[in-house]
């Protein structure tokens, strides 16, 4: 049984549980789908950011932060803005995370390999 397949029979586990007798199976089998629909989304980033991290070397011991920067971009790159906005809320989260620590070649390579989001093109006037 893979990771992502205990995630989902732990997540139907809970919700059976929490709401045992007040949720219809149609309503359970409904927030299973999303919840599965969810969870794969955040497997594949997880994955996707795994290999980025490996391929430039960095240790296992700083994973959970260039983690945590990949699920902010997730978050970003799911809500409806233009890309501008999103590219300019990147840097800002790049900057963030680079006053944690972590390098800024590394986090500009997630943004741009694992979510498709290029840093702004500088132009002057």
């Amino acid at each position: 049984m893979s990771r992502l397949d205990r995630i989902i029979d732990n997540y139907e586990v809970k919700t059976r549980l929490e709401h045992e007798g007040r949720l219809s199976e149609r309503d359970i089998q409904t927030r299973l789908a999303r919840f599965s629909i969810s969870a794969a989304r955040a497997d594949c980033m997880l994955n996707q950011t795994r290999e980025v991290l490996c391929l430039h070397g960095v240790h296992t011991i700083n994973f959970p932060a260039y983690h945590a920067f990949s699920r902010e971009l997730g978050k970003l790159t799911r809500a409806e803005t233009s890309l501008e906005t999103q590219q300019r809320e990147m840097m800002w989260r790049v900057d963030k995370w680079e006053m944690r620590g972590l390098s800024r070649e590394v986090l500009l390579d997630i943004a741009t390999n694992v979510f498709n989001l290029p840093p702004p093109s500088c132009t002057q006037d």
